[in-house]
Parts: C-alpha cells; sequence; structure tokens
C-alpha cells in the first residue's frame, strides 16, 4: 500500500477525491487531510506519506509554501487544480503531475502511475523550482522546461532553445551556448508548448524558435538558416504561415 495525503480547503473536493482512490486506485491508502497550509505541514510531518494531492491555491497561502516548508520529507506530488488552460502550461513545463477540477477517473489512474513509478520519482525540488517560477508572471511569459534524458533530466529556460528536430522516438534540442540535448520524448509531446512561446513548426520533424532565425532561402517551400548555422527545410505548406510570422509588423 501507498501512503497518500490530501490537502484540499475544499471539503467537497476532498471527499469525491478519497471516494474514487478508494473505488479506481485501492493500492493508495489515504492516512489523512488537511485544509489549509499550516495543517498541511503538520500532518506531512506526523504520517510522513508517500505521496501527496496537493490544491495550488489555498487559504493564508499556496501548496507551493506547504512544499517549500518540508523541503526535507521525502514524497511524491500530484497536484490538484482549477487553473485555467493557459496557466496548465506552468505545470506541464515543470513535467510535474496534476489533476484538474473536477477530477476524471482516467486521469487519476494515469497521474498516479506516472507519479510512483520509478522513472519518475527524484528530481522533486528541481521540478518544484520549475513549477514556482512559471507559476510567476515573469515565468509565464519566459518559462523554465523540464525535459528528460538518459540520465535523468534537465531544466532549461525555454527561450535559450534554438531548435528542436524529430529523431525517431527521441527529440533532439539545439540549444544556446551547450552541446546537443538528446530528449527521450517524441517531438509531438512539446509542439503545443513551445508553439505558445514565439516557436514554429517549419517541417513534421523541425520546430524553430523564430528569435534565432538568421535567413530564409527562397524556394518551393524554401530554407531557414538558424543561428547555430544549421539551414533547415520549410514544408510548402507552412510556407505562407511561416513568412506571414516576419510580415505581420510591416
Amino acid at each position: 500500500m501507498i501512503r497518500a495525503i490530501i490537502i484540499d480547503d475544499e471539503q467537497g473536493a476532498r471527499e469525491v477525491l478519497r471516494l474514487q482512490i478508494a473505488r479506481y486506485v485501492p493500492e493508495l491508502e489515504v492516512v489523512a487531510e488537511a485544509d489549509s497550509v499550516d495543517a498541511g505541514i503538520a500532518v506531512l510531518r506526523q504520517h510522513r506519506p508517500e505521496l501527496v494531492f496537493l490544491d495550488v491555491e489555498m487559504p493564508l497561502g499556496s501548496g507551493l509554501d506547504i512544499l517549500d516548508a518540508t523541503r526535507d520529507l521525502d514524497f511524491q506530488v500530484i497536484f490538484v487544480t482549477a487553473y485555467s488552460q493557459y496557466a496548465l502550461q506552468a505545470f506541464r513545463f515543470a513535467a510535474v503531475a496534476y489533476l484538474l477540477k473536477p477530477l476524471r477517473i482516467t486521469e487519476l489512474v494515469e497521474a498516479v502511475e506516472r507519479a510512483v513509478h520509478p522513472k519518475h520519482i527524484g528530481g522533486t525540488q528541481q521540478k518544484l523550482g520549475a513549477l514556482a517560477h512559471n507559476l510567476n508572471v515573469a515565468g509565464q511569459a519566459q518559462p523554465r522546461i523540464v525535459l528528460p534524458d538518459t540520465t535523468g533530466f534537465i531544466v532549461l529556460d525555454v527561450h535559450n532553445i534554438i531548435r528542436c528536430e524529430s529523431d525517431r522516438n527521441y527529440t533532439r534540442f539545439i540549444c544556446v551556448d551547450q552541446p546537443p540535448l538528446l530528449i527521450t520524448k517524441t517531438m509531438k509531446d512539446y509542439v503545443d508548448l513551445l508553439l505558445a512561446h514565439g516557436f514554429f513548426r517549419i517541417h513534421q520533424s523541425h520546430i524553430i524558435n523564430l528569435a534565432y532565425v538568421k535567413r530564409y532561402i527562397r524556394g518551393k517551400g524554401g530554407e531557414v538558416e538558424m543561428s547555430d548555422k544549421s539551414i533547415l527545410p520549410v514544408a510548402r505548406s507552412k510556407k505562407e504561415e511561416f513568412l506571414q510570422c516576419f510580415m505581420a509588423g510591416e
């Protein structure tokens, strides 16, 4: 059994989650609940669970305040939030498990599997640091992204990514002032995140940061030269939309 705690200021939300866990995730045992920052810190120190379901917005503080006060404890976190889809990018960039209210059974089961799977355990503080940054107003404009590689994961400022390219079941990230990074996820896992922050998918295999485009070379689709001196093809179907990115200000 995996010992779990629910920390949420809404009693109804706690009751729904507790019942869903009992029915659909029987490997979890909910050993305590809390409805505030102070109560959450207290139950964490008393019960020392393996897994915590944590609401982000709490009375007189934040769920992140609870995590900051219990850094000496070792547990996995699943955030439970009513944030908008835009704000959820902060969670996705930080590669942390989260559930969106109202809860869905399939997402609950998947979040638990992800949180307790051995390959996701570790590096919690770095991921939470990226999340705290991304939830700030400045962080929403310039987020940090957590990228899993073959040895663990890497935390990057998104604006330092020049481009990324598909490499079968992996993605190669080319960034400012460091060697290429081979990331253990497919490029489709990053498309929506990156396109919202100044990136453009010029080809099925290439996403580029428009800030690092140096030159466009005409052709059927054309090619772009990037700041790393790479020359990449532009798909014919993407040519017009790509050129509009640079003509919008004219």
